[in-house]
Parts: structure tokens; C-alpha cells; sequence
């Protein structure tokens, strides 16, 4: 024999009023979302993995195909792609098409950007990022010059070494050569030095550029 539950064995008039009552939140809460993500107000992103996210507004990463490039303008909205793999006219028209600025800088591997670059770059990427846009830089593999570039931005922003190389993982600062480590540690005393730099150092001229 089961015990009744309220008047004439149903569930009392509270309850069902506190279940109908947490139905309709959650059909409300369903729809909301479903409206966000319809207009982007919340996005879905199933390419980048995490590693490739250096800071807000900067990702590395290889060589991107045209079904990349269209990923990272709808759903992360890239506005900027940086190559430093090599010449790359179809990268650059399908940029083009997708409105993303687009800038090659010719970095050797295992080389570095020069000052020149590292300044004409930080300011190609203020404009991308300005409005909250991204900026995707990139070489052949996502390896070293990226993730030198990547290092270099960050110093240019006014960060710390210690928070820089928080940021990069130690994966990626393992894949740098002697070179590149040179030139990072070159321009962090430029930057440290302002003015006091030794002239032999290329970088003497460097001064901060946040973007």
C-alpha cells in the first residue's frame, strides 16, 4: 500500500507550481542561448586549441588553409593574418576576400624580426586589435619564428619576461635557436635600458608599443 502524497494521492499544489515554475526557466534559458549564439553574441570555437592563444587578441599557429582562414574570421573574428612562412598569393587573396589585413614579414628560419619589422608589425596589429579583433601570426609549422615574433610582441606591450614566458609555452620556447634567443634577450635590455642601450645592440632603438 503506497501513502498518499497531498489531497487524493497527488503531489501538493506548491510543488507542481516549483516544477512548472523551473521548466519554464530552463525553456527560457534555452532559447536565450540559442538567440546569443545566432548573433555571435556567443560563439562556438572548435579549431584553435588552446595552445595557439599567446594573449587576447594574439594567436600562432602553421601555415592556414582557406577553410582556416574562414574559421578564424567567423568565429574568432581574425582581422589581421601575419606570414612569416613565405610569399603566399593564395593566403593573401583569400585574406583579402574575408576583409583580414594581411602583412608577410621575411623572417629567415631561425631568425628573428628586426626592430623595423617588430615596430611596423606591433602597429599592423593595434589596428586589427583596436575594436577587438584578432591577429593570427604565423610560419610554416607554428614553431620557432611564431613564437619569437609572438615573445617579441609581448615585450613591445610592456610585459614582463617572467609573464612573456608564461604566456609562450615551454614547448614553444624549446623550438627556439640561438638566435632567436639572442635577439629576445637583446631586446628585453633595449627595453630595460631605454636610451642607455649599447649601440652594437639592433635593437638600441626599441621602445615600448602597446597594441
Amino acid at each position: 500500500m503506497n501513502p498518499a502524497i497531498g489531497a487524493g494521492g497527488h503531489l501538493p499544489r506548491w510543488v507542481l507550481v516549483r516544477r512548472y515554475g523551473l521548466a519554464l526557466v530552463v525553456i527560457l534559458l534555452l532559447g536565450l542561448a540559442k538567440f546569443l549564439i545566432a548573433q555571435k553574441v556567443i560563439s562556438i570555437v572548435s579549431l584553435t586549441p588552446p595552445e595557439r592563444v599567446v594573449a587576447s587578441g594574439l594567436l600562432t599557429g602553421p601555415t592556414p588553409d582557406d577553410a582556416d582562414l574562414e574559421e578564424f574570421a567567423a568565429d574568432l573574428r581574425v582581422e589581421g593574418v601575419v606570414n612569416l612562412a613565405g610569399p603566399n598569393v593564395a593566403e593573401q587573396v583569400t585574406a583579402a576576400s574575408l576583409h583580414q589585413a594581411y602583412l608577410y614579414l621575411a623572417v629567415s628560419p631561425g631568425a628573428a624580426p628586426t626592430w623595423a619589422q617588430l615596430l611596423y608589425l606591433a602597429r599592423f596589429v593595434h589596428r586589427s586589435t583596436e575594436r577587438g579583433g584578432w591577429v593570427y601570426v604565423h610560419d610554416d609549422a607554428g614553431g620557432a619564428r611564431a613564437a619569437t615574433t609572438a615573445a617579441m610582441l609581448l615585450l613591445l606591450r610592456g610585459q614582463t619576461w617572467a609573464t612573456v614566458s608564461a604566456e609562450i609555452t615551454p614547448a614553444a620556447l624549446r623550438l627556439l635557436g640561438g638566435h632567436q634567443r639572442l635577439a629576445l634577450e637583446r631586446l628585453r635590455s633595449a627595453l630595460d635600458q631605454a636610451g642607455r642601450s649599447p649601440a652594437g645592440n639592433p635593437y638600441a632603438a626599441a621602445r615600448l608599443e602597446p597594441w
